[in-house]
C-alpha cells in the first residue's frame, strides 16, 4: 500500500486555450468492519486518463502503512479523523463487489458520527452517467448548429454507452480478512472509473476538437 499527501491546492495546467486548475481526483472508498481502503482517480485529461495516483488503508487504529509513523499527520491514529481528512474530495463509495452505493447507503457505510458522514461528498454515480451520456445528444445539436447538413463525427462510439463497471482483481500480498476485502472492492471500482473516465475524456476531446472550447471533467453528480 501506498500513501501520499494530497495538496490542499492544485496546480495551474498549461493548455492551448490558457491556463486553469488541474480538474481535482475522485477518490473511491470502500468499507468492510472497520477497515475502509481509499484509492484516489485523476480525471484531468490534460495530464493523464484516469490514472491511479494514491491509495490509504485506514482501520481502528488509524491509517496503516508507513503513513502511521508520519508524525506530521494529525489524526494519524483516529480512524474518524484520518477518513474526514481523506475524504475531503468528491468520493465514489462502494459496497460488495465494487458496485457504487447512493444516498445515505454510501454515507453510512462509514460508521462516522452524523456530522462527519453528513459533509462527504459522495458520488450519485448513475446521475453522473446519465449527466455524462447527455452530452452526446448535446453535441450532436451544437455541432448540426454550427455545421448544417454536415456528417456528424462519432460521438456515440467514443463514448460508446460508458458506464462505471467494477473490474474485480485480488488483494496484494500480505494483505488479509476486511482489509483484503475493502480493498478488493475499492480496487475493482477504481479500475471502472477508470475506465469511465477515459471514455469520457475521449468523448470531450472529440467535442474540443470539433466544436472548440477547453476540455471538462466527467460532470460528477453528488447524492
Amino acid at each position: 500500500m501506498t500513501a501520499a499527501e494530497t495538496a490542499p491546492e492544485a496546480a495551474p495546467v498549461t493548455t492551448e486555450t490558457g491556463t486553469r486548475p488541474q480538474d481535482p481526483p475522485v477518490l473511491v472508498a470502500a468499507t468492510v468492519g472497520e477497515v475502509t481502503a481509499v484509492w484516489q482517480v485523476e480525471v484531468d485529461a490534460r495530464v493523464v486518463l484516469g490514472e491511479f495516483s494514491g491509495a490509504w488503508l485506514v482501520d481502528a487504529d488509524g491509517i496503516r502503512g508507513f503513513a502511521a509513523d508520519a508524525d506530521w499527520i494529525d489524526q494519524r491514529a483516529s480512524r474518524d479523523g484520518m477518513l474526514e481528512l481523506l475524504l475531503a474530495r468528491p468520493t465514489v463509495v462502494v459496497g460488495e463487489g465494487g458496485e457504487p452505493l447512493s444516498g445515505d447507503a454510501a454515507r453510512d457505510s462509514f460508521g462516522l458520527p452524523a456530522d462527519t458522514a453528513g459533509a462527504l461528498q459522495t458520488v450519485d454515480v448513475a446521475a453522473t452517467v446519465a449527466a455524462a451520456s447527455s452530452c452526446v445528444d448535446g453535441n450532436k445539436a451544437a455541432f448540426a448548429e454550427a455545421n448544417p447538413g454536415k456528417r456528424q463525427p462519432g460521438w456515440a462510439g467514443a463514448w460508446a454507452d460508458a458506464d462505471l463497471t467494477p473490474q474485480p482483481g485480488r488483494a496484494p500480498e500480505g494483505i488479509t480478512g476486511d482489509a483484503a476485502e475493502a480493498v478488493v472492492r475499492a480496487m475493482a471500482a477504481a479500475r471502472g472509473l477508470r475506465d469511465l473516465v477515459q471514455s469520457w475524456n475521449a468523448l470531450d476531446k472529440l467535442r474540443v476538437q470539433r466544436l472548440g472550447g477547453e476540455l471538462r471533467a466527467l460532470p460528477l453528480v453528488m447524492n
